[in-house]
């Protein structure tokens, strides 16, 4: 299927349920080395159970997502306050799912003080807690381009003031945003993401601007280059992408860029490639979704991950207020 005759809201629907389904993929093989990750018919095939939850949940990073896009629908804005008073919430009401220690920490504190523009957590800490719920913010800014980078940055600091964090943030919102329209090379895709971060930081931005070299290279050098980039030296022997920021981003662009025709084959790699799995799941299933559609998701996962119809309303309703701001 050709992506400029994907419907807009076929895409919205492809962002949020593609997001909670690769979340719910890799939710149980979180922290797993790729050679204990199961191949992909296996994956594919249906949900797998994990620490007693059922079939088809998803976790923090798909609900981080969904409380942001209820934030926008009740603004009919991105307000980060409003942002930040969902988010929030969601620790209120004791109902998150696997919360990583950032984004918990600023929950309580803005829980505390009311004050998003101190709560996130202090540079230093810069983990894809951001990442993890930007691409929704991506759907909103298809007329106002400009308009992306800053306040995305804000969304991303109430939970990292970081600036590889907000970085990263922006990074996959401007993907989200590139992947409704055809993408004309990797080396424009990725120069545009450079050029939305690069104010934030610099050093990221280029590392995106070099994905394609990169690619060009051997799966093993690739991945290797990317688990550890932006550190000192290896944290381990074998490569896996850990819950640091910049190999997330690098790794989730990577997924999408190298299968961009499949759903399935993107995802499947994302979560092949162990460590943190769920946001890599969550991250390429949203970035997929926004390209091919909700129809290109396997339509057995889509009906039964968990809050199916919470989550396609949410997506209608999201994409009619974006049309109407248009």
């Amino acid at each position: 299927m050709a992506n400029s005759s994907i419907e807009l809201r076929d895409r919205f629907l492809g962002c949020l349920l593609g997001c909670a389904v690769g979340d719910a993929l890799g939710a149980p093989y979180e922290g797993l080395w790729s050679h204990s990750i199961p191949d992909i018919e296996t994956l594919l095939s249906g949900f797998a159970e994990f620490e007693g939850f059922p079939p088809g949940q998803y976790t923090d990073d798909t609900q981080l997502s969904l409380a942001t896009v209820e934030a926008i629908l009740d603004a009919e804005e991105v307000v980060p306050v409003v942002v930040a008073r969902h988010i929030a919430r969601l620790w209120k009401t004791q109902s998150v799912v696997g919360p990583g220690g950032a984004c918990t920490q600023a929950a309580h504190r803005f829980l505390k003080t009311g004050d998003w523009t101190s709560c996130g957590a202090p540079a230093g800490q810069a983990g894809n807690g951001t990442a993890m719920r930007t691409a929704v913010l991506g759907l909103f800014f298809l007329r106002e381009i400009d308009r992306l980078p800053g306040v995305v940055a804000d969304i991303s600091r109430i939970t990292h003031q970081d600036p590889r964090s907000v970085a990263g943030g922006v990074a996959i919102a401007k993907a989200a945003q590139l992947l409704t329209n055809d993408v004309r090379s990797p080396e424009a895709f990725c120069r545009e993401i450079a050029e939305a971060t690069e104010v934030y930081e610099p050093q990221f931005a280029e590392t995106v601007r070099e994905l394609p070299s990169l690619m060009m290279k051997s799966p093993e050098t690739t991945l290797h280059h990317i688990a550890w980039s932006g550190m000192a030296r290896p944290e381990f022997d074998k490569p896996i992408i850990t819950p640091f920021v910049i190999p997330t981003v690098l790794a989730s662009l990577w997924c999408v860029l190298e299968n961009l025709d499949s759903w399935s084959q993107a995802v499947a790699k994302a979560i092949g490639l162990g460590g943190d799995v769920d946001t890599l799941g969550a991250i390429v299933g949203a970035l997929m979704g926004t390209r091919l559609g909700v129809a290109d998701i396997p339509s057995h996962l889509v009906e039964t991950v968990l809050n199916v119809a919470k989550i396609r309303s949410l997506a209608v309703r999201y994409h009619a207020l974006v049309a109407r701001k248009g």
